[in-house]
């Protein structure tokens, strides 16, 4: 697996941001080089919403690209369980401790490389992919997400169809044998498909 690295030795720049969230307010420390260091993004928020709306709750899940850790925090918040949380740049992963902490949240954080060498498996695959780094890093996320899930887990990631989700949703369908536009808002997509029992 080929990483994306984005660490850099300029001068912190690290602010408190808040997000509220069907009524409850989550606070994030960001830091620069981060996406979206200042505003949880729309396409973050439409995936948790779209997660909470359609999942049951799941035993754990793995936050693929977790930045500084809304997706993470806020699914945890609400359906009461353990994230993994998975970046390669150590600033983001660094805020995102300190997130976890903010919000009374347990999860673990860990690096890229650390997690390629594990087997971990989880029921909830969840990503909102670095399209900026090209697509094969993207493609490799979604088989990713295939291997680590177990029987009946579930797939999502958010994309503009601009950042190519007609390809993505046809991977999806190679990989997993089905796919679904589970949500669509102000251009984002929500795709999500389900690792069946294999016979």
């Amino acid at each position: 697996m080929s990483h994306y690295y984005t660490n850099d030795d300029t001068p912190h720049a690290y602010q408190r941001i808040t997000h509220n969230f069907r009524g409850k307010n989550y606070v994030f420390k960001t830091d620069r080089g981060v996406f979206s260091k200042d505003a949880v993004d729309y396409g973050s928020n439409v995936l948790i919403e779209t997660v909470l709306d359609t999942v049951d709750e799941p035993s754990d899940f793995i936050d693929m690209g977790s930045g500084y850790g809304a997706i993470s925090v806020i699914l945890a918040d609400q359906f009461k369980t353990k994230p993994l949380m998975v970046d390669v740049n150590r600033d983001a992963m660094d805020v995102s401790l300190e997130n976890l902490d903010m919000n009374q949240v347990t999860g673990t954080v860990m690096e890229r490389e650390a997690y390629d060498s594990m087997d971990v498996k989880a029921d909830l695959y969840i990503t909102n992919p670095p399209f900026r780094v090209g697509k094969k890093i993207v493609m490799e996320i979604l088989s990713d997400g295939f291997n680590r899930l177990n029987e009946d887990g579930s797939f999502y990631m958010v994309v503009q169809k601009k950042q190519g989700m007609p390809s993505y949703k046809k991977e999806l369908e190679r990989l997993f044998g089905n796919v679904e536009i589970a949500r669509k808002d102000k251009g984002y997509y929500i795709l999500k498909a389900v690792k069946e029992n294999e016979i």
